[in-house]
């Protein structure tokens, strides 16, 4: 019975499942999808076009042609979606195409879209009337067209001049086709200059800028012309061009304007060994070439004694070239006034036919020094003996007495601009300083400052080419004689030289008040060069005696005025007759601390 149940359940179920595929089968419709013609949306929808890597893809677009294929296609651009001016950007009978970095840029550019700015572009495919469907690209392009300098014009000509080497000599403008506010990378822009006919590998870049202007200065287009070639007075071609550099995310990419071609005369920078004062204010010289007062050149700087008066006119020039006489070019009141130089208050412009010097002061001798750093030209008391900028050097360093101010090496001013000295040298670095009191902070001098300025070097000093540039002793190590010669711009080592009778000369007396009358601390007076004993001095207005022996105190040899007086000394106005039982010195000046120096070669007494 059971199985009979079972067997008529399977019938049932057959039965329905029979029906049910039936009404199925009466209903079911089957359709195809329509044929369709789709450029294919990219995965990535910006490009970069890296101008480092000009033959990559540039992009790849493909798409699908269900209506059309086989067919050859049109990949057309345009940078509106409505396709108003569409770009043809080659053909294919494939279903796929790539464009370069190049060629894609090149298209771009010829569009007149704008360099490194985010451009929209829209691209389709196209065959016979059938046209696909539109993909939006954002494409940031790089620049191709160069600057363009639009002043000075190639052929103009520029005179340089001294007057004020900070002015603006020259301005050069330039157009950049390619570069707008919208632009997203930096451009700097490079004035760049070479000798005429050169293909720039050698170029020197002017200055720089981020605008499309830059003004180039008297002095700086002064100083590259001597230094290539160019002579003071002369004028001489060079070619300039624009050289633009972009910042890209690929590296910096370079562009070079076509060059122009500008006549530039510069101006001398070469100070004259010497000036000569000639006209009736230089009582000594007076409008004649006989006796011209002489003022030697010491580093920058000009000065020496001169006998002024404002007689007889007062008038006067200052002359280069002695042995031009009056063909020597010269300078006048409004050379230097031009130049903005702070004269001296006893001066004026003579405003005669030659616009020369007016002295206006009291009739006398006086010191005169022209600073051609500062730009200052001041008169001060007359100096007697030696004549230089500094009253000593000072040589700190291992090639000396070591990297400390404990015992420094003193150079003395010996004579017009000369310092000279025994030193121990090692085989070590040193260098020159001018202030024991300012010590590391004092004016100082190493080997590169003697070099450019035309010095003539002892063959046993060299650039130590350290961090400063010290001077280096490479010769035997000993005992030297230095000569610095500012005149001459020598610098020589020789045989060391017994330079003074005595170590020291000792100044007792109430004029010297470190000392006093006594013997407990007489101050002593070093020799420093030949014949030479200096050293700073503390004066007070009253009378003192130099001595020749410590350790015989008031039994030792003495000086007093008269005896410097008969040996035909030149003695500085400081000083005077004391007029007291023994005729010692008296100092009349203003008290304080001077370098006092005795020259018993020139026989002079000074302080400065």
């Amino acid at each position: 019975m059971k199985n009979y149940i079972k067997k008529l359940s399977y019938l049932f179920l057959s039965l329905t499942l029979l029906l049910g595929a039936c009404d199925v089968e009466e209903s079911l419709t089957i359709t195809s999808p329509e044929p369709e013609f789709v450029l294919n949306t990219p995965g990535i929808s910006n490009i970069f076009l890296n101008f480092a890597l000009p033959n990559n893809p540039a992009f790849t677009v493909n798409w699908v042609d269900e209506i059309n294929a086989p067919a050859t296609y049109t990949v057309e651009m345009s940078t509106d979606a409505e396709f108003t001016n569409p770009i043809s950007l080659g053909s294919t009978d494939k279903n796929n195409f790539s464009m370069s970095v190049s060629e894609f840029n090149n298209v771009l550019d010829n569009a007149g879209v704008q360099s490194f700015s985010a451009t929209a572009v829209y691209m389709r495919i196209s065959t016979g009337s059938a046209v696909s469907n539109v993909v939006l690209f954002q494409v940031s392009k790089f620049a191709v067209q160069i600057p363009s300098i639009t002043s000075p014009n190639s052929g103009d000509a520029f005179t340089l001049s001294d007057v004020d080497p900070d002015a603006v000599a020259m301005t050069v403008t330039w157009d950049d086709p390619e570069i707008t506010s919208t632009s997203t990378v930096n451009v700097t822009y490079q004035l760049e200059v070479t000798e005429t006919g050169s293909d720039f590998t050698n170029a020197t870049s002017l200055g720089e800028t981020q605008e499309n202007t830059l003004e180039i200065k008297h002095g700086e287009l002064n100083s590259y012309i001597l230094d290539n070639g160019g002579v003071a007075g002369t004028a001489i071609n060079f070619d300039f061009r624009i050289r633009a550099i972009a910042a890209t995310a690929a590296g910096d990419l370079f562009r070079s304007s076509e060059s122009i071609n500008l006549s530039v005369t510069p101006y001398s920078v070469d100070l004259p060994p010497a000036l000569y004062v000639v006209g009736a204010g230089a009582v000594d010289a007076g409008w004649g070439w006989d006796s011209p007062i002489e003022l030697l050149l010491q580093g920058k700087t000009y000065s020496g004694n001169i006998n002024l008066s404002p007689e007889n006119g007062g008038n006067f020039r200052l002359f280069i070239d002695k042995a031009l006489e009056w063909a020597s070019p010269s300078y006048n009141f409004p050379y230097y006034v031009d130049r903005g130089y702070t004269i001296d208050s006893n001066f004026e412009d003579a405003m005669d036919g030659d616009n020369n010097f007016l002295f206006t002061g009291t009739a006398g001798e006086y010191f005169i020094e022209i600073n051609t750093v500062a730009k200052t030209i001041t008169l001060g008391p007359a100096v007697y003996g030696p004549n230089c900028n500094y009253d000593q050097l000072w040589v700190v360093g291992a090639g000396a007495n070591g990297w400390n101010w404990d015992n420094p090496v003193q150079i003395a001013c010996t004579g017009t601009g000369v310092y000279e000295g025994n030193i121990d040298l090692k085989n070590d670095a040193f260098r020159f300083f001018t202030d024991t009191a300012t010590q590391w902070g004092s004016t100082n001098f190493n080997y590169l400052y003697y070099e450019d300025a035309g010095y003539t070097i002892d063959a046993n000093l060299e650039n130590a080419d350290d961090g400063d540039k010290n001077f280096k002793f490479v010769g035997t190590p000993g005992v030297y004689f230095l000569q610095i010669d500012d005149i001459n711009k020598t610098i020589t080592l020789g045989p060391e030289q017994s330079q003074c009778t005595l170590d020291q000369l000792w100044l007792v007396g109430a004029g010297v008040p470190d000392a006093g009358w006594g013997w407990d601390s007489p101050v002593a007076l070093p020799c420093t060069g030949a014949g030479i004993y200096s050293g700073e001095v503390t004066f007070a207005n009253d009378a003192f005696r130099f001595f020749l022996d410590k350790s015989l105190e008031w039994g030792s040899p003495s000086y007093n005025y008269p005896y410097f007086e008969n040996e035909g000394y030149t003695i500085d106005a400081n000083f005077e007759n004391a007029d007291d039982g023994d005729k010692n010195l008296k100092f009349t000046g203003t008290p304080g601390t001077y370098t006092l120096t005795v020259n018993t070669s020139n026989k002079t007494i000074s302080i400065n």
